[in-house]
């Protein structure tokens, strides 16, 4: 019991300072760098690895932190993660069955595409000053574009260390009976 208290302590604290980077540090960086969304790619991580009770607690206190800082109403990142983390959590279940760097890196992609349309579509339902529509401004696709080839060197690296750090991704054979 003392082993999972200390857990979720850590993945608190860990997901706390992911978002606190991200806010502060990330975002004030040239468009290519300030498209590293380190909490999406931490929600994925846990979603992938462990499960969605994991990623709905990485959702809840990436976005509250975010949106103790955020200028968007509150509770705005918290729904845009957790309505992140549901539909990848049915594909993953779904669809991608195995657990190998093509279903990470396609879980990512498909989590980055999701969320950025989310986010995009609340803060043009829910702001306050008329704007353009996102899917026509040319900073939005390549914002995307760039979002997706960091989630992308993510998703490889992550993938990498998890299976030089863990048995649970290594290759079984059956044997014949």
């Amino acid at each position: 019991m003392f082993r999972k208290i200390t857990q979720i302590i850590i993945l608190a604290c860990i997901v706390a300072v992911a978002a606190i980077i991200q806010f502060s540090f990330i975002f004030a960086l040239p468009p290519f760098w300030a498209a590293n969304n380190l909490l999406l790619i931490i929600l994925i991580f846990a979603l992938f690895f462990y499960d969605l009770r994991s990623a709905l607690g990485v959702a809840f206190i990436g976005g509250l932190v975010l949106d103790l800082f955020s200028f968007h109403f509150f509770g705005f990142y918290i729904l845009a993660l957790f309505l992140t983390a549901w539909p990848m959590e049915a594909v993953l279940r779904g669809w991608l069955t195995n657990r190998s760097l093509y279903s990470f890196g396609l879980l990512i992609l498909l989590a980055t595409v999701l969320y950025n349309l989310l986010v995009a579509c609340l803060a043009y339902f829910f702001s306050a000053g008329p704007s353009e529509f996102f899917l026509t401004e040319a900073a939005f696709w390549r914002s995307l574009g760039y979002q997706c080839l960091w989630s992308g060197l993510a998703a490889l690296l992550l993938f990498s260390l998890a299976g030089a750090a863990t048995r649970r991704l290594k290759p079984f054979f059956l044997e014949k009976k």
